[in-house]
């Protein structure tokens, strides 16, 4: 097995060795122990072998972690006369996600290889190290960059340009003229420019709104399962960089979601919504067309937003409110369900 591959409950660190103490200075940790001992993979306390460096979440797996074959620990716990080296963090999510992304980046790239059963037109061009999976096909005037994987059953129409270090999980649906720069990872099922929703019904017909733009996705974008993202009407659909968005999330056309936003499952985003840097929205939001969400903006689960939301707001609730408004709304609400006798007593009582 080639020493970068990744395997179930297994990071291996780029294919290299790394001494405890230069990943310590990588996470800003300290070094309980030999910090010369050196590591090659993080795994899990179950599956560690010599030269491991493993993660313990509490008293008891600490425990278990002494006694297993890793060749170093990962955990918040203090600890006195370890048997092994210890790299004590402030937070192991935090410091086993910085440790993976160093992995991701120091991994060499997988020798490109292309399918016999891929469709591939004549005129697309593909770079070097390109990986397409089975019956995926791929159209004309097509551009797919260095170091990217196209997994199988994935449909790319005309015109697409594809970045560098880009990864599209099976089934991905890229319909024509779409943008994807650098290292956009894009999950199985979603769809990447269809037809927005726009229709104008007018003396007994409906007639359908040509959709005429494009998406453009930006650097370091990923986008789970199952979403889908509108071309625009006349102007672009733009996804900024950074920007990662959950499972099951409608975009619709004209969409111009900023850089570093947060959007969990099932939200959906009407069409020619503006929204900006650093935002986040919970699950199962929704977002009416044509508002503008501002900088730094964190929309709760569920929330109903009825209108342009301002910069650093946290909001949540139908309709929308300010987070310590919508708290009182909720209080007074609950104290009024808890008092429903005494306040219908109270209303016969001052209109007799």
């Amino acid at each position: 097995m080639p020493e970068y591959v990744k395997i179930y409950g297994y990071l291996i660190l780029g294919g290299k060795m790394f001494a405890i103490k230069d990943i310590a200075q990588l996470l800003k940790a300290e070094v309980i122990g030999d910090g010369n001992i050196v590591v090659k993979g993080l795994s899990s306390i179950a599956l560690a072998n010599e030269g491991d460096l493993t993660f313990a979440m509490d008293e008891e797996s600490l425990k278990q972690a002494e006694k297993s074959k890793a060749s170093g620990v990962l955990t918040t716990i203090e600890t006195t006369g370890y048997a092994k080296p210890v790299l004590k963090v402030r937070d192991i999510k935090e410091a086993v996600t910085i440790l993976y992304n160093a992995a991701q980046s120091v991994m060499p790239p997988v020798k490109g290889e292309i399918h016999s059963t891929a469709i591939i037109h004549k005129t697309a061009s593909l770079g070097q190290n390109v990986n397409v999976g089975p019956y995926t096909v791929i159209g004309k005037n097509t551009k797919i960059g260095d170091n990217s994987y196209i997994g199988s059953g994935c449909s790319i129409g005309e015109g697409v340009l594809i970045g560098n270090n880009c990864k599209l999980f099976p089934s991905v649906t890229i319909y024509d003229n779409a943008i994807l720069k650098n290292k956009v990872i894009i999950h199985s099922g979603t769809v990447i420019g269809s037809d927005g929703f726009g229709y104008v019904p007018k003396d007994g017909q409906i007639y359908k709104v040509p959709q005429l733009g494009r998406v453009i996705i930006e650097d370091n974008v990923e986008i789970g399962s199952n979403t889908s993202v509108d071309r625009g009407t006349f102007v672009d659909t733009i996804i900024g960089k950074n920007t990662k968005i959950d499972n099951l999330v409608q975009i619709a056309h004209n969409v111009h979601i900023g850089q570093n936003v947060f959007i969990a499952a099932q939200v959906g985003i009407a069409g020619s919504t503006s929204i900006d840097d650093n935002t986040m929205i919970g699950g199962h939001a929704g977002i009416p067309d044509h508002v503008r969400i501002g900088k730094n903006v964190k929309i709760g689960g569920k929330t109903g937003v009825t209108g342009s939301v301002k910069d650093n707001a946290i909001v949540f609730g139908y309709p929308h409110r300010e987070a310590s408004e919508a708290r009182k709304l909720h209080g007074l609400l609950s104290i009024l369900l808890k008092n429903e006798k005494k306040f219908r007593k109270l209303l016969r009582e001052q209109s007799e």
